[in-house]
């Protein structure tokens, strides 16, 4: 079993090595299809996004070994992917209430979560709130990290989440702990 330094993980990385791109899963996978899905309110989505951000990290891999923080760098890449799938969505939502408006169908699939009400509340929140709700607890991230991938101050990231969360609490009638 070999152990991975984060530097010889981002030299892995960065020459290729598929023993490299499987610890980085490991590591990372399930935190990033938590956090996807998180973001773009769909299972089969938030593992297509995460799919899409490992072929562009192979892609771009030359890139890696200088990166300071590769969980950020990560999941800087995911909020890039999820917000290309996410306008992609909107259009194809927007298409499908037109059809429906033109009685071709009026079926449009919405989120299959356990806690439908909670996913709603989630998918009501503003992009940039549900971004650092995603990072921070499907991703796991620190909120210097969530400042580091949204291009934001620590501050402004733990804001951020402070008003998602208090809009969740308000949504769900709950009182704050």
């Amino acid at each position: 079993m070999e152990h991975w330094t984060v530097d010889t993980l981002k030299a892995g990385l960065a020459s290729g090595s598929a023993r490299a791109y499987a610890e980085l899963y490991d590591r990372l996978g399930p935190a990033l299809v938590r956090a996807a899905r998180t973001m773009l309110l769909s299972s089969s989505e938030a593992e297509d996004a995460v799919q899409d951000v490992f072929v562009s990290l192979v892609r771009s891999r030359a890139r890696l070994a200088e990166v300071g923080d590769v969980a950020a760098y990560v999941f800087a890449s995911l909020r890039h992917v999820a917000g290309r799938k996410a306008a992609r969505q909107a259009g194809e939502r927007k298409r499908l209430k037109e059809m429906a408006m033109a009685g071709w169908s009026d079926a449009v699939d919405g989120p299959r979560e356990a806690d439908e009400e909670l996913g709603k509340a989630v998918a009501e929140l503003p992009t940039e709130q549900r971004e650092v709700i995603a990072m921070k607890i499907d991703g796991g991230l620190t909120f210097a990290q969530i400042g580091a991938v949204l291009g934001v101050s620590l501050n402004t990231a733990a804001s951020r989440y402070r008003y998602a969360l208090e809009k969740l609490r308000e949504r769900l009638g709950r009182e704050r702990p």
